[in-house]
């Protein structure tokens, strides 16, 4: 914009991605870079975040959470055409990219971690522009960008992970199903092989059995440890796991696989606290010195420096020896996106400014946790869900959606982020099974289980009672809801293998959930087809989100589908169907004479 002559060098790192890098005269005077692009009206813009759409905080720089989280709307589709999208980290659907896809064939990845945003023709009908701030480091004082070159959606993900990292595929057992609740309470204790434990964790031991539902990862979410925020030190709190090593050996004597929660948040300020370790090695992020405090609104002085190598050395070594000492399995990661010291003033260990280190914590965060669990599973055998994500985090783990409250409309924008992160690189993803926050609705939970089932990771818990003989909702034990919740565990063990199979495809990108453009990008009607998808290479899956609804329309592609569930019903593509859907059953349709168990 100043009219200066600058240095444009373009060139094909590979056989289908180029490298275009403009650099300016005078880069220290750099304040901001972008680009715009002519965009047909006609070109459908996917991916950048897994979010409906930006809406404002609730409180920005308090509560980061945008409005529209927390009640989404009746909006968004797939196509991103015609918003704003904003490239800033925020909570709590927090997987980002600054990378979209076109209905044209292409891909284009925007390099660094600077604050930006993306104008997908709303500014201007014909044109997709981006914009972001320059940095303090020689890769954020200039424009660097990548075009991929597809057409199709899976070679653009295959050129895209190349570049950006390889996406981390689960060990089979993440496959099965989870179960967790948002907090365990301290004191309520009752007997687990003829051991005093947690009351809620024995009763779902005591109702997997006694309604036979098969057992699968059992996740431990915070607080369960000692100290403020039950998250204060690397040690079990026994208020609220008391004999712990025999609560774990009984889940494991039963066949599931155990996880914990874990963050970079130094809490407490007594002696032996991680908080006051960290402030006394000099391991907090920058920003006002005060004594390490973890609180959701008023906290102080505990995110930890990511940066600095001696910190990340120093986390991750208390977190191996926890792990293993445990034998935990997996990690849930959460919270990375929040309190991040984010100003131009904050200037990390490694010299970079809050501006430049925002969308760059979740991937620091995630390799501290990757390689912790590395270090403590060198076989591999491990898993790191995580909810923030930023270019190559993918790298290190998996992500779940955030809190989606518990209504018909956050179902729907499941569905909805699902696919968004399928076009981002982030090729399995998870939503909390009923919402988050305690569903009003029975039916919402019915509906959720069924769609969790044919998701990349079907986890069940949540704030509240998430479960069908615990019901925030009448009856209280819901027998229609036991069956429901019974039969789709059971089914996603019995398509364990297909999910396997499919989900190794996800080491090139190629998602487990894939939105029905990936099966035929020429075929308009599926340009922007949001409420449908197909699970791995041979289901096409129809949830229903509205509560009440009994049918809904499917529209199926090219090809022959035969019904997953009467093998009698087949449907010839391409036609749309009013199909029927009982509140026990989701529509799933098999492609032509795929065998699929």
């Amino acid at each position: 914009s100043e009219a200066d002559p600058v240095t444009v060098t373009i060139r094909w790192t590979r056989d289908r991605t180029l490298e275009v890098v403009v650099e300016p005269p005078a880069p220290e005077t750099l304040a901001a870079f972008g680009a715009r692009f002519r965009s047909p009206r006609s070109e459908v813009i996917y991916g950048l975040t897994e979010r409906l759409r930006d809406s404002p905080p609730i409180a920005d720089g308090v509560i980061d959470i945008p409005q529209e989280d927390v009640q989404p709307p009746e909006v968004g589709s797939l196509d991103r055409r015609g918003e704003t999208v904003e490239m800033y980290v925020r909570p709590t659907f927090s997987v980002y990219a600054p990378f979209y896809q076109s209905s044209r064939g292409y891909g284009l990845a925007v390099a660094g971690t600077t604050i930006g945003a993306f104008d997908v023709a709303k500014t201007d009908p014909k044109v997709v522009s981006f914009r972001f701030e320059a940095g303090t480091t020689p890769e954020h004082r200039r424009l660097a960008f990548h075009v991929f070159v597809g057409p199709e959606h899976r070679t653009i993900l295959d050129e895209y992970t190349a570049l950006t990292g390889r996406p981390f595929v689960p060990p089979d057992w993440a496959f099965r199903h989870w179960r967790w609740r948002d907090e365990l309470p301290a004191g309520e204790t009752a007997l687990l092989d003829n051991v005093e434990v947690n009351a809620k964790v024995a009763e779902d031991v005591q109702m997997y059995h006694e309604l036979r539902i098969t057992p699968g990862v059992y996740l431990f979410d915070r607080p369960v440890l000692q100290g403020e925020y039950g998250f204060a030190r690397l040690s079990w709190d026994d208020a609220r796991l008391p004999n712990q090593a025999a609560l774990l050996a009984g889940l494991r004597s039963r066949g599931y696989r155990i996880m914990t929660w874990s963050s970079t948040w130094m809490c407490g300020s007594d002696p032996g606290d991680d908080g006051l370790e960290a402030q006394m090695l000099g391991f907090i992020a920058p920003g006002p010195v005060a004594t390490p405090h973890c609180d959701d609104l008023s906290g102080t002085s505990f995110i930890l420096d990511v940066t600095n190598p001696a910190a990340q050395a120093w986390w991750q070594e208390k977190l191996r020896a926890f792990i293993a000492a445990n034998g935990i399995d997996g990690i849930k990661l959460d919270r990375g996106e929040e309190h991040i010291p984010s100003q131009a003033t904050d200037v990390w260990a490694n010299g970079r400014t809050g501006r430049e280190v925002r969308n760059d914590y979740p991937n620091l965060q995630g390799k501290i946790h990757f390689d912790a669990l590395q270090a403590a599973h060198p076989g591999g055998d491990f898993l790191l869900f995580s909810r923030p994500g930023y270019t190559g985090t993918q790298r290190y783990g998996v992500v779940w959606g955030g809190d989606i409250p518990g209504t018909e409309l956050g179902l729907r924008s499941a569905i909805i982020s699902q696919q968004r992160a399928a076009f981002l690189g982030f090729p399995i993803w998870g939503s909390d099974t009923g919402g988050y926050y305690e569903f009003t609705d029975r039916e919402v939970f019915a509906r959720w289980i069924e769609f969790s089932a044919f998701s990349g990771i079907m986890e069940i818990g949540g704030k509240g009672n998430h479960a069908p003989w615990d019901m925030p909702t009448a009856p209280t034990f819901d027998q229609e809801l036991v069956d429901i919740y019974r039969d789709y565990t059971d089914l996603r063990l019995t398509l364990h293998d297909y999910v396997v199979d499919a989900a190794n495809d996800a080491a090139k990108g190629m998602p487990l959930v894939r939105p029905l453009v990936f099966f035929d990008r020429k075929d308009r009607k599926l340009r922007d087809r949001w409420d449908e998808y197909l699970f791995g290479p041979d289901l096409l899956v129809a949830p229903v989100w509205r509560s009440g609804a009994r049918q809904r329309e499917v529209y199926f592609p090219r090809g022959t589908w035969r019904s997953f569930w009467n093998p009698d019903e087949r449907v010839r593509g391409r036609r749309t169907k009013m199909v029927d859907a009982p509140l026990a059953t989701i529509p799933v349709y098999v492609r032509g004479d795929a065998q699929v168990p």
